[in-house]
């Protein structure tokens, strides 16, 4: 799904210690409704090539507070069964599909992040 700024995901909690990260053969694409019922008016806690958190209102606006990126606000959207992010310090959307591995642990392939 998407690079630091398109993490549709979210900042709002500390990043735990141990975060599982699903093989291939265990993460299951997930709908852009699903995507809309967990993490609509929720926060996630990231780990990939950065760490963070990032939150998604239900309003459609997220933010993030990132140890690499700093901080940033923007905007997040279902299209079909993408998850896209527009943020002001790299305007433009970006989109791509989520998977899940279990009920809290989800992947865009570059990072995986758990609700919160």
């Amino acid at each position: 799904m998407l690079n630091y700024k398109s993490l549709a995901i979210a900042i709002c909690a500390t990043l735990t210690s141990l975060v599982f990260v699903p093989s291939p053969a265990d993460a299951q694409q997930i709908s852009g409704a699903e995507f809309t019922s967990t993490h609509s008016g929720r926060c996630v806690a990231y780990s990939g090539p950065s760490v963070g958190t990032q939150c998604f209102a239900a309003d459609g606006t997220t933010n993030y507070d990132d140890r690499s990126y700093g901080k940033d606000t923007g905007h997040w959207e279902v299209r079909g069964n993408d998850v896209c992010t527009n943020w002001k310090k790299e305007p433009g959307w970006d989109c791509g599909p989520v998977s899940k591995a279990d009920s809290n642990s989800f992947s865009d392939g570059e990072y995986t992040w758990q609700l919160n």
